[in-house]
């Protein structure tokens, strides 16, 4: 584009990156008309080079920034294109995966195994309702990077009361209970059932990783199969019990 650009015109101009690195340097063509000028770049109001010259090199310069941000556009649209296909595919094969168990602990673990795939390497957690007034990690489950919270209280304990969060710097929010206080990042969503809180999920990163809004999509998709799940196999395993009582 740039060379078609140039081949218009007989202009001497020079273009540089954000570092000031030559891109292209036209030394040939006709003398300026006018002082030398340097103009900007701009795609998303970051300033990505500079193209130097007359009068010609401003319009250079907007021919590069409607590219560049026209380019910007499409790559953020592939990105979202692909994070839909990612939360439609782990959609479909945890709700497939869930129909096939009426354990909890067994459901409890096919969704803890998709929290631990969000990014950053942090462990997750499950913990539902223990009948004591307080979040713990069910019987037979192995505990994750929390085992226990009291609802309403810390950070995850408020999360289990309220909506999906994300928290990237857990030691610093007011709300952090003193257990807290060693984890990094946290994201995590309530499990509910027609509207009852049952359990919260999430996971907690090392300090200095940021989850985005994408993985709590992903994540709300998660406590959205698994809360329901987790209710009729507790109904299930009720029914056993009471069966063979």
């Amino acid at each position: 584009m740039v060379s078609s650009l140039l081949a218009s015109t007989n202009a001497r101009v020079r273009i540089l990156d954000a570092d000031e690195g030559v891109i292209l340097n036209r030394e040939t063509g006709a003398e300026p008309d006018g002082p030398i000028q340097r103009f900007p770049v701009v795609a998303e109001r970051q300033v990505l080079g500079w193209v130097e010259g007359g009068r010609v090199a401003a319009g250079i310069a907007s021919a590069l920034s409607y590219a560049s941000s026209r380019e910007m556009d499409k790559r953020a649209l592939s990105q979202e294109t692909l994070e839909r296909y990612r939360e439609l595919s782990l959609i479909y094969d945890l709700a497939q995966s869930i129909g096939e168990t009426l354990e909890v602990a067994a459901v409890a673990r096919i969704a803890l195994a998709e929290a631990a795939r969000l990014p950053g390497g942090g462990r997750s957690f499950l913990l539902l309702d223990s009948g004591d007034g307080s979040l713990a990690t069910p019987g037979g489950l192995a505990a994750g990077s929390v085992d226990s919270v009291r609802p309403g209280v810390g950070v995850i304990g408020r999360i289990a009361d309220g909506e999906p969060e994300i928290v990237n710097a857990v030691s610093a929010d007011p709300r952090v209970a003193e257990a807290e206080r060693a984890l990094g990042a946290v994201i995590a969503a309530p499990l509910r059932v027609r509207g009852r809180r049952v359990g919260v999920i999430g996971a907690a990163a090392p300090a200095g990783h940021e989850y985005r809004a994408a993985d709590l999509k992903v994540l709300t998709a998660i406590a959205a199969l698994a809360g329901p799940a987790i209710e009729q196999a507790r109904a299930h395993e009720a029914a056993l019990r009471t069966t063979a009582d």
